[in-house]
């Protein structure tokens, strides 16, 4: 459970506990369960929606960052049903395009969930909660599915050297896989103080 449904911010964690989950403690199905009106959606589609008009972006709080985050979701619910729709009708069918966003998120970056999607050992599976009725509506597999379970991709972009955010953050420079972990030669006390203030 996370804002948004998103694998944006901690998405190591996300994306490892998966892992874990359907490796180590054998789970067979991973639901991806958005819900009808979700702030973090709607407000993602209309921050996304003020930004087109505005032409401005800047990222001031961590829940600005998750909104930003999101914009590829509403960019592609505007496109979806076309830039003269509603506010609220975009951000409704965003909620959907979210739900498919996060499982292709899941099976592109992850190795060991594609492995185990192909083998048929684990079914990602998505899934929209209607507040309004207590309903689940099952939305089934990502339409992108079988391409992505052809990539070829590692580890999620925060997690490389190469990766980070283009907005406000830079990529990630410690560590043998940008963030410093066991592997990775013993600094000084002082050093270690130093970058754990910078972040």
């Amino acid at each position: 459970r996370n804002a948004g449904n998103t694998c944006t911010h901690a998405e190591g964690s996300m994306v490892g506990s998966l892992e874990f989950c359907t490796g180590k403690l054998g789970a067979r199905m991973i639901l991806v369960l958005g819900h009808t009106k979700c702030g973090a959606v709607y407000g993602a589609t209309n921050a996304y929606l003020a930004a087109k008009k505005s032409e401005t972006a800047g990222v001031e709080s961590a829940l600005e960052g998750l909104l930003l985050d999101l914009a590829p979701v509403a960019e592609k619910a505007v496109a979806d049903m076309g830039s003269h729709t509603d506010a609220d009708e975009v951000a409704a069918h965003a909620v959907r395009v979210n739900v498919f966003h996060t499982i292709d998120f899941l099976l592109k970056y992850s190795a060991p969930l594609r492995e185990k999607v192909k083998s048929g050992q684990v079914e990602i599976q998505g899934g929209i909660y209607h507040l309004d009725s207590g309903k689940v509506e099952f939305m089934g597999r990502s339409p992108q599915q079988s391409t992505l379970l052809s990539t070829n991709l590692g580890l999620p972009p925060s997690m490389t050297r190469e990766g980070g955010r283009t907005l406000g953050y830079g990529p990630a420079t410690q560590g043998e896989h940008g963030v410093r972990t066991t592997v990775d030669s013993a600094v000084p006390a002082e050093e270690a103080l130093k970058m754990l203030k910078a972040g």
